[in-house]
């Protein structure tokens, strides 16, 4: 018996040890060995190294893709999307492989993520969308996950204070009170209007920038009649009323839009406003007549191309780099680009910023949305502690601590260089084999939306650069940094009008929006081009009500009441 008990006794040790063992040696996202104290004690500890960046799966743990690519994605050293300086980066730091299932240029991606879709195909762990339509069709579709537990579990606390750190951060992809996704960011006021004019013309002519509707005018004509660029060809007022393609869109292009001239009368066109305490849609208040009839005056008189309704952001900045333009509404970051093309194509040529002008006291536009969709996670994915490890180390690049990782850049001689002198440089010529961004190579590009045009604006008013972001800042166009204090101002001014509804798409949007949009940009632009008269609005405004415009705002109001709460 003695005998027999020894033997169960040994059996025992042997087999708990050879338990323990396995859950030692299961890695923090694996399953198995869930209820293992010292499984459970692994995992308490995996998740706090997560949250600081520093774990690292010794097991490499796959995380699946798919990318939208476009023309500003490029390569250097052999490299590809499945195989570059970041992904190496991924798997050397963190035990991370980051796989793209496939590529294709932004225009089919959508397509191909539907038909996906429709065809039941297995979905990647991770994809980023901007597009708000294809993120309600995939969060509807069951696929993804509700990763509000995951957040608050992994997320560090530096991606906890960005997104917390304003209601409205979730807003687009908050479904029935669970987090869907995780937001993706633009800079916040990065597309806000400042009024770029010639300066040499004003020079030239010994005129000052306009600061009223009367003194825009006066100055639109100077440049018409006694073309000061030497050339019959000049544009007073450059502007992309054909932007947005299949999805007109007018007046609030990114390049020479034009919502501050309705800005001024009493409306922001292209999207929702409060008015008494519930939302309405811009293109659709009595103000939008006025401003028509504004625009077509000034088209009449050749302020505004003659075929401005053809010419898109792209065109209008040609236009620009050939010193055709006059005046453009435009953002900040207009000084890099297209105004150094026209520098390089026109002797002594210089576009200055400026506030935009007031008509009777009063000017609005439009706040440009920092909301651009999110990073979708697909509900069975089960290593969600990697994303969020490979998440939590890239966001040290948001306003990064000297000596942290990301301080000059995401990669050495590829976005940045150190120079023989020791010196940083970001200069395309100083890079060797040239510049490329490997920020086109992440899940997500890291943002805190609203500190980079609030550091732009301090120091241009003079503050003394201390951190890292205002060091590069520093050294940066006086130009841009003016414009960014522009924007800054204009915020405190209530100058810039947010847009009010920044939920997800509503029933309505999605089946009728389109139909909406093309109804408005072919009607206004028809309106200023003379071929409908003035009171055409009125028509517009019955027929897009009846289109799905009233159902659009019931629900968008029904939103409304409910966030108030």
């Amino acid at each position: 018996m003695g005998k027999q008990r020894y033997l169960l006794a040994l059996a025992v040790i042997m087999t708990f040890s050879f338990v323990t063992a396995c859950s030692q040696s299961t890695s923090s996202g694996e399953k198995g060995a869930e209820n293992s104290p010292t499984s459970a004690a692994q995992k308490g500890a995996s998740a706090e190294a997560i949250q600081k960046g520093t774990y690292k799966f010794e097991t490499p743990v796959t995380i699946t893709t798919v990318k939208a690519t476009d023309a500003t994605m490029k390569f250097k050293n052999g490299e590809t999307m499945e195989n570059n300086v970041h992904t190496k980066w991924a798997h050397d730091q963190l035990g991370v492989d980051l796989k793209v299932l496939w590529q294709v240029p932004g225009e089919q991606f959508n397509t191909k993520l539907r038909l996906m879709l429709t065809a039941n195909e297995s979905l990647p762990d991770v994809l980023t969308t901007q597009d708000m339509t294809l993120l309600d069709e995939l969060i509807q579709s069951g696929k993804y996950r509700d990763i509000t537990a995951d957040f608050e579990k992994y997320a560090s606390p530096k991606m906890k204070q960005i997104y917390n750190s304003n209601p409205l951060n979730w807003s687009q992809v908050t479904y029935g009170g669970k987090k869907m996704a995780i937001p993706n960011f633009a800079t916040a006021g990065n597309d806000n209007p400042v009024m770029w004019i010639r300066q040499d013309w004003l020079d030239k002519l010994g005129m000052k920038a306009p600061k009223t509707f009367e003194e825009l005018e006066a100055v639109m004509q100077a440049f018409l009649e006694k073309k000061p660029g030497g050339s019959d060809n000049v544009i007073p007022l450059g502007a992309s009323l054909g932007s947005g393609g299949s999805s007109p869109n007018p007046f609030t292009s990114w390049l020479g839009e034009t919502s501050w001239v309705f800005g001024a009368l009493g409306t922001v066109p292209y999207q929702w406003l409060v008015k008494d305490g519930k939302l309405v849609h811009g293109s659709t208040l009595p103000a939008m007549k006025d401003g028509l009839a504004k625009l077509r005056d000034w088209y009449n008189k050749g302020y505004l191309s003659k075929e401005a309704g053809l010419h898109d952001e792209n065109k209008l900045a040609e236009l620009i780099a050939q010193g055709r333009v006059g005046i453009v509404v435009a953002p900040s970051w207009m000084s890099g680009w297209p105004n150094t093309d026209m520098q390089k194509n026109v002797a002594g040529s210089i576009m200055k910023p400026y506030p935009l002008p007031t008509l009777n006291g009063k000017i609005e536009a439009r706040d440009t949305t920092y909301l651009r969709g999110g990073l979708l996670v697909k509900k069975d994915f089960e290593h969600v502690d990697a994303l969020f490890l490979y998440l939590n180390r890239i966001f040290g690049a948001v306003n990064p601590e000297e000596g942290s990782e990301f301080v000059n850049g995401w990669a050495k001689d590829y976005d940045y260089t150190i120079k023989a002198d020791g010196t940083y440089s970001v200069t395309e010529a100083d890079i060797p084999g040239g510049k490329v961004s490997p920020a086109k190579y992440l899940l997500i590009e890291p943002k805190d939306p609203f500190i980079g045009m609030k550091l732009r604006a301090d120091v241009s008013r003079g503050k003394a650069p201390v951190t890292p972001s205002e060091k590069k800042i520093a050294v940066s166009g006086q130009d841009g940094l003016k414009a960014a204090e522009i924007v800054d101002d204009g915020w405190k001014a209530g100058i810039y009008i947010p847009q009010a509804y920044t939920g997800a798409n509503t029933p309505a949007m999605q089946s009728k929006g389109g139909i909406l949009v093309k109804l408005e940009g072919d009607t206004f632009i028809n309106i200023i081009y003379g071929k409908k008269p003035v009171t055409e609005f009125d028509n517009f405004v019955k027929e897009w009500k009846s289109l799905g415009g009233d159902d659009m705002t019931k629900e968008v109001n029904d939103w409304y009441s409910k966030m108030k709460k």
